[in-house]
């Protein structure tokens, strides 16, 4: 059985219910496909949490690039107002139509530093329609959240149905004895768009007032971990990562 905000609702204390703003969200990460899909649906139902993120003027972070829902939501933010932050590894961005009028965008050694400083940025989780890098994106963050790694609210954007198969998957996992309900719980799923920054507010109060904070939690600010150092228009990131040294190029949009 998965999660949903009146499950949490249920739990929290009236003046949380009242007043579920006092703690804000100020980044949210998005996963999606690269690709339209074949429901025109998806798209727009993409655009309207991309106008809603900006209108509530919430960062948005997202894996990079123009094209499919992922560039519809992440230009949809960008017209109302969100900073929005793409981040994606040397190779895609060589092969990719990057937005760089609305987005800094990062560029990372690997697909491995791309999620980790997603994760690192971001306070919640959105997963839209996508292909098998979204349920990747997702279930990586799912995975992290099983292991204690974080409590950050992660929605799943089940629109017009498009993930009742994976949801019927993990009840599956969860049947069969290799999932636990609480993993399960911890997802919400939206039938909207209309319905996600909701539902991901009064998670984020319930994770960060209610929740046990894992005893190794890792750095909530990229910056905390890396050293910027300013080469003509471009500002390199450098730093390291299991050991590892590690250099990303960011452009600032100049």
């Amino acid at each position: 059985m998965f999660g949903s905000s009146q499950d949490q609702e249920a739990n929290l204390p009236l003046d949380d219910i009242l007043y579920p703003m006092q703690i804000r969200i100020r980044t949210i990460c998005v996963f999606g496909g690269a690709r339209m899909g074949n429901d025109p649906r998806h798209a727009e139902a993409a655009a309207a949490l991309g106008h809603a993120i900006g209108s509530a003027g919430i960062r948005l972070v997202y894996g990079g690039g123009s094209e499919g829902l992922m560039g519809t939501n992440a230009t949809a933010a960008a017209t109302r107002g969100s900073e929005v932050i793409a981040i994606a590894p040397h190779f895609l961005v060589e092969r990719m139509t990057i937005p760089h009028r609305i987005a800094q965008t990062i560029a990372v050694p690997d697909m491995h530093m791309r999620k980790r400083l997603m994760f690192d940025y971001a306070d919640a989780f959105v997963a839209l329609p996508g292909g098998i890098g979204t349920i990747e994106e997702l279930a990586e963050v799912m995975t992290w959240r099983k292991l204690g790694r974080h409590q950050k609210p992660i929605v799943i954007a089940n629109f017009f149905g498009f993930w009742s198969p994976w949801l019927d998957l993990l009840n599956h996992l969860e049947d069969a004895g290799f999932l636990c309900g609480q993993i399960l719980k911890a997802c919400l799923v939206a039938e909207s768009s209309e319905a996600i920054l909701p539902m991901l507010q009064r998670g984020i109060c319930f994770a960060q007032k209610w929740a046990s904070q894992p005893a190794h939690y890792p750095p909530a600010d990229p910056s905390n971990a890396v050293t910027l150092v300013e080469q003509d228009h471009l500002t390199v990131a450098v730093g390291s990562e299991n050991h590892a040294t590690f250099e990303c190029i960011m452009d600032i949009g100049l």
